[in-house]
């Protein structure tokens, strides 16, 4: 959680963060509360691989952890919101655990020879009496692509934050469409 000074509230700060070994891997994303994606802050490079690749900020989200022991998956999803306080003064994080599976399988080899099929699948989990646990529909997306995260050998690159869309330019013209585009010279070396 971080304040906001200027506008005298309190944010939740997430960073996207992760990669993989061919035998461990984990990875960590956020979305809104209907499993959609959010817009990063900013996105960090760095020298090394397996790291932090963007920074989140907003007044909720939902965070997405997948960890990674050869074809073993733990994964914890949980909504996060921000209790504001009154008279400018900082609030608390609130935390609900929306699933939770423990000790998943998922049979393909996802850095391997099964690589294709990473982002289109996710591990199937039971509860303790054997029965298969549901995951919400809502979040399938976005463990999808924490899956294919917490099997990205070297990982360098965002899984599921995305860029926010270009606005306009400052003089108030809208960016070219992309016919006009074409017109422009494009000088390549």
């Amino acid at each position: 959680m971080q304040y906001q000074t200027l506008a005298k509230r309190s944010v939740l700060r997430g960073v996207e963060s992760g990669g993989a070994t061919k035998a461990i891997g984990r990875y960590v994303t956020y979305c809104d509360e209907k499993g959609d994606r959010m817009t990063w802050l900013q996105p960090i490079d760095s020298v090394a691989v397996n790291g932090r690749h963007a920074v989140v900020i907003a007044p909720s989200l939902v965070s997405v952890e997948v960890f990674r022991v050869g074809n073993t998956y733990d994964v914890l999803i949980t909504n996060h919101d921000i209790a504001q306080s009154s008279e400018g003064r900082r609030g608390r994080v609130e935390s609900r655990v929306v699933f939770r599976g423990r000790e998943g399988h998922l049979p393909l080899d996802l850095t391997g020879e099964d690589k294709q099929a990473a982002g289109q699948i996710v591990p199937e989990f039971f509860n303790k009496a054997g029965e298969p646990m549901e995951i919400p529909t809502e979040f399938m997306s976005v463990l999808k692509a924490a899956v294919r995260g917490a099997n990205c050998l070297g990982c360098t690159h965002q899984h599921y934050l995305t860029a926010a869309k270009p606005k306009a330019a400052a003089n108030g013209d809208a960016p070219l469409p992309d016919a006009q585009q074409e017109d422009r010279q494009v000088i390549t070396v």
